[in-house]
Protein backbone atom coordinates (compact mmCIF):
# COMPACT_ATOMS: atom_id res chain seq x y z
CA UNK A 1 0.00 0.00 0.00
CA UNK A 2 1.36 3.36 -1.01
CA UNK A 3 1.64 6.05 1.62
CA UNK A 4 -0.70 8.07 0.22
CA UNK A 5 -3.87 5.48 0.09
CA UNK A 6 -2.47 4.33 3.37
CA UNK A 7 -2.52 8.23 4.08
CA UNK A 8 -6.47 8.16 2.98
CA UNK A 9 -7.52 5.37 5.33
CA UNK A 10 -8.93 6.43 8.40
CA UNK A 11 -6.84 6.45 11.94
CA UNK A 12 -7.79 3.06 13.95
CA UNK A 13 -7.89 3.92 17.72
CA UNK A 14 -8.17 1.18 20.07
CA UNK A 15 -9.37 2.13 23.17
CA UNK A 16 -9.56 -0.41 26.65
CA UNK A 17 -11.18 0.69 29.67
CA UNK A 18 -11.93 -2.56 31.58
CA UNK A 19 -14.45 -0.44 34.12
CA UNK A 20 -15.84 1.72 31.64
CA UNK A 21 -14.62 5.17 33.82
CA UNK A 22 -13.58 6.86 30.67
CA UNK A 23 -16.27 6.44 28.17
CA UNK A 24 -16.91 9.98 27.98
CA UNK A 25 -13.31 10.23 26.67
CA UNK A 26 -13.82 7.48 23.86
CA UNK A 27 -17.01 9.13 22.82
CA UNK A 28 -15.05 12.76 22.46
CA UNK A 29 -12.02 11.02 20.94
CA UNK A 30 -13.95 9.00 18.57
CA UNK A 31 -16.27 11.62 17.29
CA UNK A 32 -12.81 13.10 15.47
CA UNK A 33 -13.31 13.15 11.73
CA UNK A 34 -11.06 10.46 10.57
CA UNK A 35 -10.72 8.68 13.51
CA UNK A 36 -12.55 4.73 14.13
CA UNK A 37 -12.21 3.69 17.16
CA UNK A 38 -13.05 0.88 19.22
CA UNK A 39 -14.06 0.45 22.61
CA UNK A 40 -12.25 -2.45 24.43
CA UNK A 41 -13.43 -3.73 27.71
CA UNK A 42 -10.92 -6.51 28.12
CA UNK A 43 -7.18 -6.12 28.01
CA UNK A 44 -7.10 -9.72 26.72
CA UNK A 45 -8.95 -8.35 23.31
CA UNK A 46 -6.22 -5.92 22.64
CA UNK A 47 -3.16 -8.34 21.38
CA UNK A 48 -5.49 -10.54 19.11
CA UNK A 49 -7.21 -7.13 17.56
CA UNK A 50 -3.47 -5.85 16.61
CA UNK A 51 -2.85 -9.13 15.29
CA UNK A 52 -5.74 -9.48 12.91
CA UNK A 53 -6.86 -5.77 12.39
CA UNK A 54 -3.92 -3.67 13.58
CA UNK A 55 -4.45 0.01 14.34
CA UNK A 56 -2.39 3.35 14.40
CA UNK A 57 -3.13 4.46 18.25
CA UNK A 58 -4.00 2.54 21.39
CA UNK A 59 -5.05 3.94 24.95
CA UNK A 60 -5.16 2.02 28.12
CA UNK A 61 -7.05 3.10 30.93
CA UNK A 62 -5.23 1.53 33.82
CA UNK A 63 -6.82 0.54 36.88
CA UNK A 64 -5.72 0.96 40.37
CA UNK A 65 -2.20 -0.55 40.19
CA UNK A 66 -1.30 -0.29 36.31
CA UNK A 67 1.24 -3.33 36.70
CA UNK A 68 -1.00 -5.29 33.83
CA UNK A 69 -1.23 -2.42 31.86
CA UNK A 70 2.28 -1.43 31.81
CA UNK A 71 2.93 -5.26 31.14
CA UNK A 72 0.69 -4.93 27.99
CA UNK A 73 2.03 -1.61 26.57
CA UNK A 74 5.69 -3.34 26.71
CA UNK A 75 4.12 -6.14 24.71
CA UNK A 76 2.57 -4.10 22.16
CA UNK A 77 6.13 -2.06 22.25
CA UNK A 78 8.16 -5.22 21.10
CA UNK A 79 5.51 -6.34 18.61
CA UNK A 80 3.82 -3.30 17.38
CA UNK A 81 6.36 -0.63 18.06
CA UNK A 82 4.66 2.34 15.47
CA UNK A 83 1.37 1.69 17.25
CA UNK A 84 1.20 5.07 19.61
CA UNK A 85 0.91 4.14 22.94
CA UNK A 86 -1.39 6.43 25.82
CA UNK A 87 -1.68 5.21 29.23
CA UNK A 88 -4.46 6.84 31.65
CA UNK A 89 -3.74 5.92 35.20
CA UNK A 90 -4.05 7.47 38.55
CA UNK A 91 -1.54 7.27 41.44
CA UNK A 92 1.65 5.32 40.54
CA UNK A 93 4.77 4.43 42.45
CA UNK A 94 8.08 5.74 41.02
CA UNK A 95 8.47 2.19 39.85
CA UNK A 96 5.83 1.87 37.54
CA UNK A 97 6.42 5.68 36.82
CA UNK A 98 9.51 5.19 35.87
CA UNK A 99 8.76 2.14 33.82
CA UNK A 100 5.31 4.06 32.16
CA UNK A 101 8.06 6.35 30.92
CA UNK A 102 9.73 3.79 28.84
CA UNK A 103 7.00 2.28 27.28
CA UNK A 104 4.32 4.67 26.89
CA UNK A 105 4.35 7.50 24.57
CA UNK A 106 2.32 9.45 26.90
CA UNK A 107 0.88 9.33 30.11
CA UNK A 108 -2.55 10.96 30.96
CA UNK A 109 -3.97 11.27 34.59
CA UNK A 110 -7.30 9.83 35.10
CA UNK A 111 -8.79 13.25 35.58
CA UNK A 112 -7.59 14.09 31.98
CA UNK A 113 -10.02 15.47 29.39
CA UNK A 114 -11.16 13.99 26.18
CA UNK A 115 -9.20 17.12 24.58
CA UNK A 116 -6.48 16.29 26.47
CA UNK A 117 -6.33 12.99 25.25
CA UNK A 118 -6.76 14.37 21.11
CA UNK A 119 -3.97 16.89 22.10
CA UNK A 120 -1.70 13.84 22.86
CA UNK A 121 -2.72 11.28 20.38
CA UNK A 122 -2.34 14.43 17.26
CA UNK A 123 1.48 15.15 18.62
CA UNK A 124 2.63 11.37 19.36
CA UNK A 125 1.31 11.00 15.69
CA UNK A 126 3.08 14.43 14.73
CA UNK A 127 6.57 13.22 15.95
CA UNK A 128 6.19 9.61 14.58
CA UNK A 129 5.12 11.34 11.35
CA UNK A 130 8.42 13.71 11.18
CA UNK A 131 10.53 10.51 12.32
CA UNK A 132 9.02 8.00 9.57
CA UNK A 133 9.82 10.32 6.47
CA UNK A 134 10.50 8.56 3.30
CA UNK A 135 13.61 10.64 2.98
CA UNK A 136 14.89 9.50 6.44
CA UNK A 137 13.96 6.10 6.05
CA UNK A 138 15.12 5.47 2.63
CA UNK A 139 18.90 7.30 3.56
CA UNK A 140 19.05 4.86 6.68
CA UNK A 141 18.60 2.02 4.92
CA UNK A 142 21.69 2.81 3.16
CA UNK A 143 23.59 2.38 6.49
CA UNK A 144 23.55 -1.37 5.84
CA UNK A 145 23.47 -3.55 8.96
CA UNK A 146 21.99 -1.56 11.73
CA UNK A 147 23.31 -1.70 15.21
CA UNK A 148 21.27 -3.47 17.92
CA UNK A 149 20.55 -2.34 21.30
CA UNK A 150 23.75 -4.42 23.39
CA UNK A 151 22.02 -7.41 25.86
CA UNK A 152 23.35 -5.55 28.68
CA UNK A 153 21.39 -2.38 28.46
CA UNK A 154 18.07 -4.52 28.19
CA UNK A 155 19.37 -6.46 31.60
CA UNK A 156 19.78 -3.22 33.05
CA UNK A 157 16.47 -1.85 31.90
CA UNK A 158 15.21 -5.11 33.24
CA UNK A 159 16.86 -4.48 36.79
CA UNK A 160 15.75 -0.61 36.60
CA UNK A 161 12.12 -1.78 36.41
CA UNK A 162 12.01 -4.23 38.88
CA UNK A 163 13.41 -1.80 41.88
CA UNK A 164 14.83 -4.83 43.64
CA UNK A 165 18.43 -5.58 42.28
CA UNK A 166 21.37 -4.40 44.52
CA UNK A 167 24.52 -2.59 43.39
CA UNK A 168 26.24 -6.39 43.30
CA UNK A 169 23.66 -7.85 40.94
CA UNK A 170 23.75 -4.92 38.31
CA UNK A 171 28.12 -5.11 38.44
CA UNK A 172 27.67 -8.62 37.48
CA UNK A 173 25.44 -7.45 34.27
CA UNK A 174 27.76 -4.67 33.16
CA UNK A 175 30.98 -6.68 34.23
CA UNK A 176 29.49 -9.26 30.67
CA UNK A 177 30.98 -6.65 28.54
CA UNK A 178 34.84 -6.30 29.71
CA UNK A 179 35.32 -3.13 27.05
CA UNK A 180 32.40 -1.17 27.64
CA UNK A 181 32.42 -1.73 31.85
CA UNK A 182 36.08 -0.57 30.94
CA UNK A 183 35.03 2.48 29.78
CA UNK A 184 31.98 2.94 31.85
CA UNK A 185 34.70 3.03 34.84
CA UNK A 186 36.85 5.77 33.09
CA UNK A 187 33.87 7.91 32.87
CA UNK A 188 32.76 7.89 36.41
CA UNK A 189 36.17 8.86 37.05
CA UNK A 190 36.29 11.33 34.67
CA UNK A 191 35.86 15.39 35.67
CA UNK A 192 32.52 14.51 34.04
CA UNK A 193 31.04 13.70 37.72
CA UNK A 194 33.57 15.26 39.72
CA UNK A 195 34.08 12.71 42.36
CA UNK A 196 36.54 13.32 45.24
CA UNK A 197 38.23 9.85 45.14
CA UNK A 198 39.48 7.34 42.67
CA UNK A 199 36.58 4.49 41.91
CA UNK A 200 37.77 1.21 41.35
CA UNK A 201 35.12 -1.32 41.78
CA UNK A 202 31.35 -1.20 39.17
CA UNK A 203 29.69 -1.80 42.07
CA UNK A 204 30.56 1.10 44.07
CA UNK A 205 30.11 3.09 41.13
CA UNK A 206 26.34 1.75 40.94
CA UNK A 207 25.90 2.77 44.22
CA UNK A 208 27.37 6.12 43.71
CA UNK A 209 26.41 7.06 40.19
CA UNK A 210 23.03 5.02 40.17
CA UNK A 211 21.35 2.41 37.78
CA UNK A 212 19.62 4.82 35.01
CA UNK A 213 22.87 6.07 34.54
CA UNK A 214 25.32 3.75 34.46
CA UNK A 215 22.77 2.14 31.65
CA UNK A 216 22.46 5.31 29.70
CA UNK A 217 26.14 5.60 29.69
CA UNK A 218 26.56 2.17 28.21
CA UNK A 219 24.12 2.29 25.60
CA UNK A 220 26.11 5.73 24.36
CA UNK A 221 29.47 4.17 24.39
CA UNK A 222 28.03 1.48 22.81
CA UNK A 223 26.30 3.52 19.96
CA UNK A 224 29.16 5.69 19.26
CA UNK A 225 31.80 2.78 19.12
CA UNK A 226 30.00 1.27 16.48
CA UNK A 227 30.17 4.44 14.39
CA UNK A 228 33.73 5.11 14.55
CA UNK A 229 35.99 7.99 13.14
CA UNK A 230 37.76 6.63 10.07
CA UNK A 231 40.61 7.11 8.61
CA UNK A 232 40.31 9.82 6.24
CA UNK A 233 38.04 11.92 8.28
CA UNK A 234 40.37 15.16 10.23
CA UNK A 235 37.36 17.86 10.47
CA UNK A 236 37.05 17.27 14.39
CA UNK A 237 37.20 14.11 16.65
CA UNK A 238 34.33 11.96 16.81
CA UNK A 239 35.67 11.23 20.79
CA UNK A 240 35.25 14.91 21.21
CA UNK A 241 32.06 14.74 19.85
CA UNK A 242 31.29 11.94 22.06
CA UNK A 243 32.84 14.11 25.04
CA UNK A 244 30.88 17.19 24.33
CA UNK A 245 27.48 14.78 24.15
CA UNK A 246 28.50 14.09 28.20
CA UNK A 247 28.87 17.14 29.07
CA UNK A 248 25.45 18.43 27.60
CA UNK A 249 24.05 15.35 29.22
CA UNK A 250 25.29 16.21 32.43
CA UNK A 251 23.61 20.08 31.97
CA UNK A 252 20.53 19.07 30.97
CA UNK A 253 20.67 16.62 34.02
CA UNK A 254 20.82 19.53 36.05
CA UNK A 255 18.49 22.09 34.65
CA UNK A 256 16.06 19.45 34.86
CA UNK A 257 16.17 19.00 38.11
CA UNK A 258 15.96 23.41 38.34
CA UNK A 259 12.91 23.20 35.95
CA UNK A 260 11.21 20.64 38.86
CA UNK A 261 11.17 17.44 37.22
CA UNK A 262 11.33 13.93 38.87
CA UNK A 263 14.08 11.61 39.09
CA UNK A 264 12.45 9.98 36.21
CA UNK A 265 12.67 12.55 33.51
CA UNK A 266 15.91 13.91 34.79
CA UNK A 267 17.02 10.60 33.73
CA UNK A 268 15.33 10.99 30.35
CA UNK A 269 16.81 14.92 30.13
CA UNK A 270 20.15 12.79 30.27
CA UNK A 271 19.85 10.14 27.89
CA UNK A 272 18.64 12.14 25.23
CA UNK A 273 21.43 14.72 25.57
CA UNK A 274 24.08 11.38 25.04
CA UNK A 275 22.54 11.18 21.87
CA UNK A 276 21.63 14.54 20.76
CA UNK A 277 24.51 15.04 18.09
CA UNK A 278 24.95 10.78 17.51
CA UNK A 279 22.90 11.35 14.02
CA UNK A 280 26.42 13.34 13.24
CA UNK A 281 28.81 10.65 14.05
CA UNK A 282 26.44 8.60 11.52
CA UNK A 283 26.48 11.20 8.84
CA UNK A 284 30.00 11.46 9.06
CA UNK A 285 31.35 8.04 8.98
CA UNK A 286 28.40 7.07 6.20
CA UNK A 287 30.72 9.10 3.93
CA UNK A 288 33.36 10.93 4.90
CA UNK A 289 34.37 13.20 2.16
CA UNK A 290 30.70 14.12 0.98
CA UNK A 291 30.03 15.21 4.62
CA UNK A 292 33.01 17.42 4.84
CA UNK A 293 32.03 18.76 1.18
CA UNK A 294 28.53 19.53 3.41
CA UNK A 295 30.47 21.33 5.74
CA UNK A 296 32.48 23.47 3.08
CA UNK A 297 29.56 24.75 1.46
CA UNK A 298 27.57 25.42 4.92
CA UNK A 299 31.28 27.42 5.70
CA UNK A 300 30.43 28.78 2.44
CA UNK A 301 26.88 29.86 2.10
CA UNK A 302 27.49 30.80 6.09
CA UNK A 303 24.59 27.89 6.94
CA UNK A 304 24.28 25.86 10.07
CA UNK A 305 25.45 22.61 9.17
CA UNK A 306 22.16 20.98 10.04
CA UNK A 307 20.73 23.01 7.41
CA UNK A 308 22.82 22.18 4.98
CA UNK A 309 22.33 18.73 6.14
CA UNK A 310 19.00 18.83 4.87
CA UNK A 311 19.48 20.64 1.81
CA UNK A 312 21.86 18.00 0.73
CA UNK A 313 20.63 14.95 2.21
CA UNK A 314 17.12 15.36 2.83
CA UNK A 315 17.47 14.81 6.65
CA UNK A 316 19.77 16.38 9.46
CA UNK A 317 21.51 14.39 12.10
CA UNK A 318 18.64 15.17 14.52
CA UNK A 319 16.16 12.74 12.52
CA UNK A 320 19.19 10.35 11.37
CA UNK A 321 19.53 9.61 15.43
CA UNK A 322 15.44 10.28 16.43
CA UNK A 323 15.18 7.37 13.38
CA UNK A 324 17.46 4.93 14.95
CA UNK A 325 16.00 5.67 18.37
CA UNK A 326 12.90 5.09 17.39
CA UNK A 327 13.71 1.95 15.65
CA UNK A 328 15.21 0.99 19.10
CA UNK A 329 12.34 1.50 21.11
CA UNK A 330 14.53 4.37 23.22
CA UNK A 331 11.35 5.85 25.33
CA UNK A 332 9.70 8.84 23.26
CA UNK A 333 10.59 11.86 25.20
CA UNK A 334 13.90 10.85 24.67
CA UNK A 335 13.58 10.50 20.78
CA UNK A 336 11.25 14.40 20.91
CA UNK A 337 14.45 15.58 22.27
CA UNK A 338 17.10 14.67 20.15
CA UNK A 339 14.31 15.10 17.36
CA UNK A 340 13.57 18.52 18.44
CA UNK A 341 16.85 19.99 20.06
CA UNK A 342 17.56 22.27 17.45
CA UNK A 343 13.98 23.35 16.99
CA UNK A 344 12.18 23.18 20.35
CA UNK A 345 8.99 25.35 19.71
CA UNK A 346 7.74 23.00 17.14
CA UNK A 347 5.92 21.25 20.07
CA UNK A 348 2.84 22.77 21.25
CA UNK A 349 3.61 22.16 24.76
CA UNK A 350 3.78 24.90 27.52
CA UNK A 351 5.33 22.65 30.42
CA UNK A 352 8.82 22.55 31.26
CA UNK A 353 10.50 19.06 29.68
CA UNK A 354 13.20 16.86 28.65
CA UNK A 355 13.27 18.57 25.46
CA UNK A 356 13.52 21.89 27.30
CA UNK A 357 16.43 20.83 29.11
CA UNK A 358 18.55 19.52 26.36
CA UNK A 359 17.77 22.39 24.27
CA UNK A 360 18.80 24.42 26.64
CA UNK A 361 22.34 22.69 27.56
CA UNK A 362 23.15 22.47 24.14
CA UNK A 363 22.56 26.45 23.16
CA UNK A 364 24.26 27.26 26.18
CA UNK A 365 27.63 25.37 25.72
CA UNK A 366 29.98 26.11 23.04
CA UNK A 367 30.08 24.21 19.66
CA UNK A 368 31.81 21.41 19.14
CA UNK A 369 34.96 22.87 17.27
CA UNK A 370 36.68 21.60 13.88
CA UNK A 371 38.67 22.80 11.55
CA UNK A 372 36.58 24.15 8.78
CA UNK A 373 34.84 26.61 11.37
CA UNK A 374 31.45 25.17 10.44
CA UNK A 375 28.42 26.31 12.68
CA UNK A 376 27.58 23.14 14.66
CA UNK A 377 26.00 25.48 17.35
CA UNK A 378 22.27 25.08 18.49
CA UNK A 379 21.26 28.69 18.55
CA UNK A 380 18.45 29.08 21.81
CA UNK A 381 15.58 29.92 21.00
CA UNK A 382 14.13 32.54 23.80
CA UNK A 383 10.94 32.61 22.56
CA UNK A 384 10.52 28.86 23.16
CA UNK A 385 11.63 29.82 27.08
CA UNK A 386 9.40 32.39 26.87
CA UNK A 387 6.39 30.66 25.87
CA UNK A 388 7.07 28.22 29.08
CA UNK A 389 7.65 30.99 31.48
CA UNK A 390 10.65 29.73 31.98
CA UNK A 391 13.12 32.18 30.22
CA UNK A 392 14.04 34.40 33.94
CA UNK A 393 15.98 31.19 34.81
CA UNK A 394 18.72 31.50 31.98
CA UNK A 395 20.80 33.26 34.21
CA UNK A 396 21.25 30.72 36.67
CA UNK A 397 21.39 27.85 33.77
CA UNK A 398 23.94 29.86 32.18
CA UNK A 399 26.07 29.44 35.78
CA UNK A 400 25.45 26.03 35.84
CA UNK A 401 26.79 25.41 32.55
CA UNK A 402 30.20 27.48 33.15
CA UNK A 403 31.87 24.16 34.61
CA UNK A 404 31.17 22.16 32.06
CA UNK A 405 31.98 24.89 29.72
CA UNK A 406 35.79 25.33 31.16
CA UNK A 407 36.01 21.32 30.82
CA UNK A 408 34.25 21.22 27.12
CA UNK A 409 36.96 24.12 26.32
CA UNK A 410 39.85 22.94 27.82
CA UNK A 411 39.34 18.94 26.12
CA UNK A 412 39.48 20.92 22.99
CA UNK A 413 42.47 22.38 23.39
CA UNK A 414 44.24 19.30 24.07
CA UNK A 415 42.94 17.68 21.09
Amino acid sequence: MSAASKASLPCRILFCDSRASHRGISYEVGAREGWDLLNLDDENQIMPQLRQFGCRVLIVVAQQQPYRALELLQRVMENKPDVVRILISGYMTPASSARALEVAHRILPDTCSGADVVVAIEYAMKIEGLVHKTAIRDYISGLGRLPTLPTVYRELSEALNSDVSDAAAIARIVEQDPAIAAKLMQLVNSALFGLRRQISRIDEAVTIVGIRMIRDLMLATHLFSRYRQREQWNVFSFSKLHQRSMLVARLAQKIAADGGLDRNLQGQAFLAGLLLDFGIAVLANKDPADYQALMEEAVKLKQPVYAMEKMRLGLTHAEAAAFLLGLWNLPFKVVEAVLLHHFPATSPGTDFEPLTAVHAADALLPPLANSLGADLSCRLSVSYLERLQVHQRLPQWKMMANEYRLQLQGGQRSA
